[in-house]
């Protein structure tokens, strides 16, 4: 996977060009990157973002504020960073709040991994050789995303675990799981090179991102191994 120098790199390359583009890196852009690139295609990925580090993340008010961009179509104006990680739109009578940076939405979420409802795996309009690979799908996304179990050791586990059965109990009956490295006795160096993670602390940043390096977002895993891919 490669990143042209321009735009006019990526459209008149010719022979020497991608066979793919992708546009945008969050699960959906990052998943496509990586099966495309594992099967042999040379993949040019778009982001409008930068690389976000642990260290770059905002953890206070005053730094979230400086990390959001406002663009409104009906007041005619804007403000706030281009490259900002928070990008919030307004035009007519719709708001739009996305990530901004290489692994798009993983970057900002709680990292909650659910496994598909049955009643949404019945319906009609799936193809139905979905059913077929769809556990394996399931199990194979949730070891790319390295999903575990919230431990027990932190004090906040009780009101998560109310969190989990208030809102999703009629979805799953297992214990909520987040890609968060909470491996608290396992060495950062026994990992995968592109899962080298940190431990989560309970800090309760996670929908600002991680300053701690301890959520398994996309760029760690679906984008690293697609580069890995295409440099073998």
């Amino acid at each position: 996977m490669e990143k042209p120098a321009d735009s006019k790199q990526l459209l008149f390359d010719g022979e020497d060009g991608y066979d793919a583009v992708v546009v945008g890196s969050g699960y959906g852009g990052s998943v496509s990157a990586c099966r495309l690139s594992m099967a042999g295609f040379k993949v040019c990925l778009v982001e409008k973002g930068r690389k976000w580090e642990a260290k770059d993340f905002p953890t206070d008010s005053c730094k979230i504020m400086s990390a959001v961009r406002m663009e409104s179509q009906n007041l005619g104006i804007s403000f706030g960073p281009k490259d900002a990680l928070f990008q919030v739109y307004e035009q007519n009578d719709s708001v739009a709040a996305v990530a901004c940076g290489l692994g798009g939405g993983s970057l900002v979420n709680a990292g909650v991994m659910l496994p598909t409802p049955v009643r949404t795996r019945r319906n009609s309009k799936w193809p139905k050789e979905w059913e077929r690979d769809w556990d394996s799908c399931e199990a194979s996304a949730a070891t790319m995303m390295k999903i575990q179990s919230v431990p027990v050791q932190f004090p906040i586990v009780k009101i998560m675990k109310e969190i989990d059965i208030e809102e999703v109990e009629e979805m799953v009956q297992d214990s909520m799981k987040l890609s968060m490295n909470f491996d608290l006795e396992e060495s950062p160096s026994r990992l995968a090179k592109h899962q080298n993670l940190d431990i989560c602390i309970a800090c309760g940043n996670c929908l600002a991102g991680c300053p701690y390096n301890a959520k398994n977002s996309t760029d760690k895993n679906y984008l690293a191994s697609a580069i890995q891919a295409y440099s073998l």
